[in-house]
């Protein structure tokens, strides 16, 4: 009798053991925040890389702009383990920044204002530092393009808006468990991806200091090991749009300043439907080739200089569909984390016109996609050929099938 009462007591000191700690865990489950926020501001100084006339001194004031400022505000979130992938890329923050440049030309650039999205993927987390990288991608707006008249000698920003990319590598002290001191060095693109021209494009490269303030402590970050990726296949039919105009020389405005310029402010159509193949193999890594079916209104353009004394150049665009539609063959790879992708491709077009002023035949994209729980999704690409000469920009939506 004896024993049995002492094995009753030890039961129930375990199962009040036990139901304790399980209140625990679920007060801590309760008091865990429901995500660490922060907000931050970055000032940046940097040089303005001369890649064209224009921004070497070829403009207004005679003078190379070569020197700029920009200030951001940006809010982030930093993943604390809840998901696979935050383990798998070193716990990232991620998040959305308002930006805006000062060229200190505000007649001829305006002042360019950007909103994007970023990534950061870090090396190392130390107890009191962090070092890694950053990745930004958004549209900038705001700028003062060029125009034939009241801002002539603008050849680098052809538009109102642009894409805005961004890339860094930070180091980030943490002065308390909620003031964190940055520094970085990073390169930034603004492009209009060949939408409207002239389309020089800037770029620039600057070091920048921030300060951020965490509205919770920061949380505890201790990395597990996680399965092996269950590997994956998937078809994915996407559909693209966008527009562009054209841009032709005219020896003729040098003779007449009133002649019609090089530029075609017409815009046009552009769409692509594509169907690929593609295999993901790890957390990181999908690849795969495909097939894309293009329509651009402005392929195979034909500009005709007459010298019967007409200043005028003579633009044919085709109404044949045959002659704006190209097939092309591509591989692709995406980098993944969880549902974005960093997308490239490289193709080769196997149908398409043979005229004088063809359509390059090997083309590349690059850009980003989203995948939501359903399968569906949505990106923005550019199309460019010779790896650096952008034709337009993508606007995507498609869907994939999926199965192991």
């Amino acid at each position: 009798m004896k024993h049995i009462f002492l094995l009753f007591l030890a039961l129930l000191l375990v199962s009040g053991n036990y139901a304790q700690s399980q209140k625990d865990s679920t007060q801590q489950a309760k008091k865990k925040p429901k995500r660490y926020n922060a907000l931050a501001i970055r000032y940046h100084w940097g040089t303005v890389l001369p890649t064209n006339d224009f921004l070497k001194g070829d403009n207004q004031a005679g003078e190379p702009i070569d020197f700029y400022q920009a200030l951001n505000i940006s809010y982030g979130v930093q993943t604390d383990g809840r998901s696979p992938w935050h383990h798998i890329f070193n716990f990232p923050y991620y998040g959305f920044s308002w930006y805006n440049a000062d060229f200190f030309n505000t007649k001829e650039l305006g002042n360019p204002t950007a909103l994007y999205g970023f990534l950061g993927l870090p090396f190392r987390h130390r107890p009191k530092s962090t070092w890694g990288y950053e990745l930004g991608f958004g549209l900038t707006y705001n700028w003062q393009p060029y125009d034939k008249y009241s801002n002539p000698f603008n050849t680098a920003i052809g538009s109102n808006r642009t894409v805005f990319i961004d890339a860094n590598l930070y180091y980030t002290y943490h002065l308390t468990k909620r003031w964190n001191l940055r520094g970085s060095f990073g390169f930034t693109h603004f492009s209009n991806g060949g939408t409207k021209k002239p389309n020089s494009g800037i770029n620039l490269i600057s070091p920048s200091v921030a300060i951020s303030y965490n509205f919770k402590d920061r949380p505890e970050l201790i990395r597990e090991i996680q399965p092996k990726y269950e590997k994956h296949y998937e078809v994915a039919l996407q559909f693209g749009a966008g527009a562009r105009n054209l841009l032709y020389d005219n020896p003729n405005e040098k003779v007449d300043p009133d002649a019609p310029e090089g530029t075609n402010d017409v815009m046009h159509s552009y769409y692509n439907f594509t169907g690929a193949f593609l295999k993901q193999a790890t957390w990181r890594n999908k690849y795969g080739a495909g097939i894309d079916f293009t329509y651009d209104e402005t392929a195979n353009v034909i500009v005709s200089y007459p010298d019967n004394g007409n200043l005028e150049p003579s633009v044919s665009i085709s109404d044949k569909f045959s002659d704006k539609f190209m097939i092309g063959l591509y591989g692709t790879y995406e980098f993944t984390i969880d549902r974005l992708s960093v997308a490239s491709y490289i193709g080769y077009l196997i149908v398409r016109k043979e005229v004088t002023n063809e359509s390059n035949r090997l083309y590349q994209k690059f850009g980003i996609k989203y995948h939501f729980k359903n399968d569906m999704y949505v990106g923005l690409l550019v199309r460019a050929h010779n790896f650096s000469v952008a034709e337009v920009i993508e606007w995507n939506i498609g869907y994939r099938i999926k199965w192991y």
